[in-house]
C-alpha cells in the first residue's frame, strides 16, 4: 500500500500551511487511511468478515461517500469557476480520481457479499493505494489552489456543506469520534479547538464513550 503514517503526513503537510486551516480535511484523510489499514490487516489475518470488520467497512463507506459528495457538489464547482483556465487540469484530475475510486469501492462491496477472502484482501489493498495517492494529490495541488482563489470564505462554505451532508449535530455525534479515532494528541486538540465549548464537553462525555462501544476494528 502507498500510504503514510500520521507522522509522515504531518511532516509532509508542514510546508503546505498557509492562511486557510485545512485541519479538518487532513484529519479526515488520516481517518480514511486508518480504516483501510485496519481492514487490510484484518483481511490478511483471516478476520475480514467479522462483525467488527463489516461494521468498519460500512462506516468507512458512509463517511467517504459523504466526503466525496460534498467535494463534488460544493468544492470543485465553485473552485472551477474561480481558477484560471491553466489550473483546470488539477480539477479535472480530482474528478477523474474520484471516478476511479468508485469501482474500487464496488469491488470491495462485492468481495464482502461473496465472502471471498482473497478478493477482499486484494481489493482493499488496491483501494488503499489509489485513495492514498488521490488524497495526497488533493492536499498538494487542489487545496493550495483553493487557498489562492476561494480563501477562508470558500473553505468555510465547504465545511458548512460537509456538516449538512453529515446530518448536523446528530451526524457530528458519529463523525467526530470516528474521525478522531487514533488521531495524535496534537491533531485532536486542533480539531476540538474548532468546536464551541459545549460541543467539546458533549464530545468527551457522550460521543467518544459511545463510539468506543460501537464494535468497530481498533
Amino acid at each position: 500500500m502507498t500510504t503514510e503514517t500520521p507522522e509522515q503526513a504531518r511532516q509532509r503537510r508542514a510546508p503546505l500551511r498557509g492562511r486557510v486551516d485545512f485541519t479538518m480535511m487532513y484529519v479526515a484523510h488520516d481517518a480514511f487511511n486508518r480504516d483501510l489499514d485496519r481492514l487490510t490487516r484484518a483481511a490478511e489475518r483471516g478476520d475480514g468478515f467479522t462483525s467488527e470488520a463489516e461494521a468498519t467497512w460500512r462506516m468507512f463507506s458512509k463517511q467517504l461517500h459523504t466526503h466525496h459528495t460534498a467535494e463534488d457538489t460544493a468544492l470543485w464547482p465553485p473552485l472551477r469557476d474561480a481558477v484560471a483556465e491553466t489550473d483546470l487540469t488539477v480539477l479535472d484530475a480530482m474528478e477523474d480520481e474520484h471516478a476511479q475510486i468508485d469501482p474500487r469501492l464496488e469491488a470491495v462491496d462485492a468481495a464482502f457479499a461473496d465472502r471471498d477472502s482473497a478478493s477482499l484482501g486484494r481489493e482493499l489493498r488496491a483501494l488503499a493505494t489509489g485513495l492514498a495517492l488521490h488524497m495526497r494529490h488533493e492536499e498538494e495541488a487542489a487545496l493550495p489552489l483553493l487557498e489562492r482563489t476561494l480563501g477562508a470564505a470558500g473553505w468555510a462554505a465547504f465545511a458548512a456543506r460537509v456538516r449538512d451532508e453529515n446530518g448536523g449535530i446528530r451526524g457530528g455525534a458519529q463523525y467526530l469520534p470516528w474521525v478522531l479515532d487514533g488521531a495524535s494528541d496534537e491533531m485532536t486538540r486542533a480539531v476540538l479547538a474548532i468546536l464551541p465549548a459545549p460541543a467539546r464537553v458533549i464530545y468527551r462525555r457522550r460521543w467518544a464513550p459511545r463510539y468506543r462501544k460501537s464494535g468497530l476494528l481498533t
